[in-house]
């Protein structure tokens, strides 16, 4: 990417979702994305550089403010422990993305709508006037 890429106004959005405090967001579904990817929370940890321990409470968290478990842990043993996604987890993660995919979009046509380049040569010009 380009310099002139870089410095190319564009808008970021993010979802979370919550109660009093934060039940669902990006690092919560990067999490449980990672355990589908990996089938271990160890795996997922890593892939976030993230401590297992901290990845065991996010989890806990999550699962304390739902009602319900997003994964389903099987001990270690011989050939080591494994995780995956509840149904209920594969299904809030499932609408978490879709819902992320249509707020981003909504905030992209937006974003084109009034940041587009004739408003900021606008703005541009009116920023050297005073009221």
């Amino acid at each position: 990417m380009n310099r002139d890429q870089d410095k190319r106004l564009r808008c970021k959005v993010t979802v979370r979702m919550m109660t009093d405090e934060k039940a669902f967001g990006p690092g919560v579904a990067e999490l449980l994305s990672g355990v589908r990817r990996t089938g271990s929370l160890q795996g997922a940890a890593q892939a976030m550089h993230m401590s297992y321990s901290k990845a065991w409470t996010v989890v806990r968290a999550a699962e304390e403010i739902w009602g319900f478990p997003l994964t389903e842990r099987q001990a270690g043993g011989s050939h080591g422990g494994h995780s995956r996604l509840t149904k209920a987890a594969e299904i809030l993660l499932q609408r978490y993305e879709k819902l992320e995919e249509k707020v981003n979009e909504t905030a992209r046509q937006e974003f084109e709508r009034s940041f587009n380049p004739g408003e900021i040569t606008r703005l541009k010009e009116l920023g050297h006037e005073t009221t």
